[in-house]
């Protein structure tokens, strides 16, 4: 039926399956399905790891927004490590703001820190510790770094784990479809 030049053009068209269920997230997301976002994310294997806008998580963990950090990172599907980092960081400012109650509950709740608490006891133990504490010490709690430099690495990390992409696109490309 097809001549062979039909067939190379369908072969380079050929879409994969996780790219379908990327878009499906996405529509998901977008339409606040929630569960049906985590139930697909669970099933599949398949993470959609998408923020509104590079620039502005990246400002968020800068400004230490980590209301905005935390619910942008609960969408996506991060290494253990680079998760630990932010969640060691939370705490640390938490800490920092006198925010005793908030840290206590991620230190002893979050998952991210309770692998923390597996792979590396001293790191959680001294968090423990800082927690404890009356006071806060700038330099036990950054002995190598700053609170700035922490965020920029952790901006770093996280950045190149997601990525930006046009809303809409699974509805985009249906309409496509009608059209031709």
């Amino acid at each position: 039926f097809f001549s062979s030049s039909v067939w190379a053009v369908m072969a380079e068209l050929e879409v994969e399956a996780p790219d379908i269920i990327r878009l499906v997230l996405q529509f998901c997301a977008e339409n606040n399905l929630s569960r049906t976002l985590q139930t697909l994310q669970e099933e599949s294997h398949v993470s959609l790891n998408t923020v509104d806008s590079l620039d502005n998580f990246v400002q968020d963990i800068h400004n230490g927004n980590w209301d905005n950090v935390v619910r942008a990172v609960s969408r996506v599907s991060l290494p253990s490590e680079k998760l630990m980092l932010l969640y060691d960081q939370i705490v640390v400012e938490m800490i920092e703001l006198r925010e005793l109650d908030v840290a206590r509950v991620l230190l002893r709740d979050s998952p991210a820190l309770q692998l923390l608490k597996n792979n590396n006891a001293a790191r959680y133990l001294k968090l423990e510790g800082l927690l404890n504490k009356t006071f806060f010490d700038v330099r036990e709690a950054y002995p190598d770094s700053t609170k700035d430099k922490r965020r920029q690495q952790i901006a770093q990390a996280l950045s190149t784990e997601v990525q930006v992409v046009p809303p809409s696109r699974l509805l985009t490309l249906l309409n496509y479809a009608v059209k031709w």
